[in-house]
């Protein structure tokens, strides 16, 4: 145990000479010590001057965009393909978020039951689905066939999509 204090003093005495900074000398250290017990501010070393700001020209009128052809970016944003009627409810979600809940009979033709934000639409053939001017097809039992159409270069080209029955309890 006499062997061990020492020991744990030179230690110490050695972390704590290595905390200081070699900038720090013992009487730099002890003139900070009689301004601050003077009552004196403690003075520190002005801050280096930054450097000027030089601003960036950036000039994107012929360069291309991060995202494609600059003919693209250009385009109207509700830039829609030929199609029958005004926009109906069901195309303002995209069709990820769309859920087939079931099907219903009335006349002999089937229905499907299409389920967005917890509230349940019926929507026959020729109805419009989706974000991509989806149009459906084919209702089936288990599913309905929609063919969407996607911006392609100058036109507009077809897309088969499906939507699958969803909560069949199998």
């Amino acid at each position: 145990m006499k062997h061990r204090i020492p020991l744990l003093m030179a230690t110490l005495v050695i972390a704590v000479s290595a905390g200081c900074k070699q900038r720090e000398t013992p009487s730099r250290l002890l003139e900070q010590l009689n301004l601050l017990q003077r009552g004196a501010p403690a003075t520190q070393p002005p801050a280096p001057d930054a450097p000027a700001f030089i601003p960036y020209a950036y000039s994107a009128d012929d360069a291309d965009t991060p995202f494609g052809r600059a003919e693209f970016a250009e385009a109207d944003a509700n830039a829609r393909p030929p199609q029958r009627g005004p926009m109906q409810y069901l195309e303002n979600f995209p069709l990820e978020s769309i859920r087939m809940v079931g099907t219903l009979a009335r006349d002999g033709r089937l229905l499907a039951l299409l389920q967005v934000d917890k509230v349940v639409h019926q929507s026959h053939p020729g109805d419009y689905v989706g974000k991509n001017f989806g149009v459906i097809r084919h209702i089936a039992e288990t599913g309905i066939e929609l063919e969407e159409l996607v911006r392609a270069a100058d036109d507009w080209e077809r897309r088969p999509a499906k939507l699958e029955l969803q909560g069949t309890g199998k």
